[in-house]
């Protein structure tokens, strides 16, 4: 009867210091797979990553951002869950590259490129900065890196046309009929109830708003000279177009493909482009202005709100 008790005595002792191994063990390898939400880190301001996974939570609010890390691969993971469809993306300084592209990462830009909120002035460009945009314009530059967008398949869930198109709606914006990504319904009917109201007591903009041609968003097609997939083709880019737009200067491709090679030294003032206080409304939903790139498209709307916070958060 003594053996007996005895040898339940070690078992139950056995038993525990099993217990406490084994949770010990546990405890450790959780550590290593949350290696980015520890305070020494995840909660660290500096840490760009988490800037960016913040920005991208305020800016796409209906969108579930979830964090990880792979140990084997040593990178932070974005899951990313949109239409009840998750999308694991790795942060490659940047990229968000789903695991398959991770091999050709060099062939892709960041996410979160330059920040202008200002048109670049011919008059203020030295020769340096003209040559450089030069280079920058080149068909052989363009097509050297292509923009990720692999993110912005998993947010709108536009992997493909066919999934694109199902989220497509067809709207009417500032009396134009357009279609485009369920998402942007609501910040365009905002955008068209303050520019109605404002062209009650702002000539100007009451001019724009008689003399709009079309506000055309989605069509699947890829950026030009670029092989890029163009935001038209996820339905979340507005063209704005007047009247007689042919017969004007709204973008430097057209310009450059008519023999301009001086396109960039084009003043300002000879470029047509919405009031500054419809952009100033459009910037305001998170539709960033395509007339503050050094290669300008002035009847150019992005939905880019995680690009617009991004570029308040480097002022």
């Amino acid at each position: 009867m003594k053996l007996k008790a005895g040898l339940l005595a070690l078992f139950f002792i056995f038993g525990i210091l099993e217990n406490v191994f084994s949770n010990s063990k546990n405890e450790n390898q959780i550590q290593k797979n949350q290696k980015t939400i520890t305070p020494e880190f995840f909660y660290n301001e500096e840490n760009s990553f988490y800037q960016e996974v913040a920005i991208f939570k305020k800016a796409f609010p209906s969108v579930d951002f979830r964090i990880d890390y792979d140990e084997e691969i040593d990178d932070f993971l974005l899951v990313v869950t949109s239409y009840r469809k998750e999308n694991v993306y790795y942060w490659a300084k940047g990229l968000y590259l789903p695991k398959s592209e991770l091999k050709n990462k060099e062939k892709y830009s960041i996410v979160f490129e330059r920040y202008n909120e200002e048109v670049l002035n011919p008059e203020k460009m030295t020769d340096e900065m003209i040559a450089s945009i030069r280079k920058f314009s080149s068909k052989e530059n363009r097509t050297s890196k292509i923009a990720s967008k692999f993110l912005f398949n998993g947010i709108f869930d536009a992997w493909t046309r066919r999934s694109t198109e199902s989220h497509l709606l067809r709207n009417r914006f500032l009396g134009k009929w357009q279609s485009v990504h369920e998402m942007l319904v609501p910040h365009l009917d905002e955008i068209e109830r303050q520019i109605y109201e404002l062209a009650k007591s702002d000539p100007e903009v009451a001019t724009f708003v008689q003399n709009l041609a079309s506000a055309d968003s989605y069509s699947w097609r890829e950026i030009r000279d670029s092989g890029a997939r163009s935001f038209h083709s996820y339905g979340t880019a507005v063209d704005i177009l007047p009247y007689g737009w042919t017969k004007k200067i709204t973008y430097w491709g057209f310009e450059k493909g008519e023999g301009n090679e001086d396109w960039m030294l084009i003043p300002i003032e000879k470029r047509w482009a919405p009031p500054k206080k419809v952009i100033d409304i459009f910037m305001s939903e998170g539709f960033y202005w395509g007339g503050y790139w050094a290669l300008w498209d002035n009847m150019h709307f992005d939905y880019r709100p995680d690009f617009i916070l991004f570029g308040k958060t480097k002022k």
